[in-house]
């Protein structure tokens, strides 16, 4: 299973424009974490099989959270701001075991981040628009994650698409990097 995560682009359209049209046909799934600040039924906005309320979503019919089963991985999507993501991944990690989850997916902190936790992946795709932290010189990311049974493969791109060297990371599921 191949899924395409993004998240905060607070309302700019065209990079979600310019990403879903060119990944559309390379993943099976592409899911948003919130902060979209767009109508859940605007057409760009129809290509993510999962979109979640972020904290700037007012007004919009989003949900809270979402979970998908795909080519049988079960995803967890959040924004993030309800589970105190800026300060631990503690809460957020345990409604991922709730939810029985191989893959937990937030946005909220505009900081790209990842890590498996009790065979979970947690990330963090950084905000596509208003990146903050060590890689907002970048300008805005988002992640493709790719699973095998034994392995999460994580990428991030730039706003070109453009791979970002250095951020290639393949895990063991078991925990810790392969």
């Amino acid at each position: 299973m191949k899924a395409l995560i993004i998240s905060d682009n607070h309302g700019d359209q065209r990079i979600l424009e310019r990403v879903t049209q060119q990944w559309q046909e390379q993943v099976d799934l592409m899911i948003h974490c919130g902060d979209s600040e767009m109508a859940p039924t605007l057409p760009v906005m129809q290509r993510f099989k999962v979109a979640v309320l972020g904290n700037n979503d007012w007004g919009l019919d989003y949900p809270l959270e979402q979970t998908v089963v795909t080519a049988g991985q079960r995803i967890y999507a959040t924004h993030g701001h309800r589970y105190q993501v800026n300060t631990t991944l503690t809460p957020l990690m345990l409604k991922g075991q709730e939810q029985g989850a191989d893959l937990v997916c937030h946005g909220h902190t505009h900081q790209l981040a990842v890590t498996v936790e009790s065979g979970m992946l947690i990330i963090n795709p950084g905000s596509i628009s208003l990146p903050r932290g060590q890689y907002a010189r970048l300008g805005g990311t988002f992640a493709v994650v790719a699973t095998t049974p034994d392995s999460f493969v994580v990428d991030y791109y730039d706003r070109k698409s453009q791979p970002v060297d250095g951020l290639h990371f393949v895990f063991n599921r078991k925990g810790g990097r392969a």
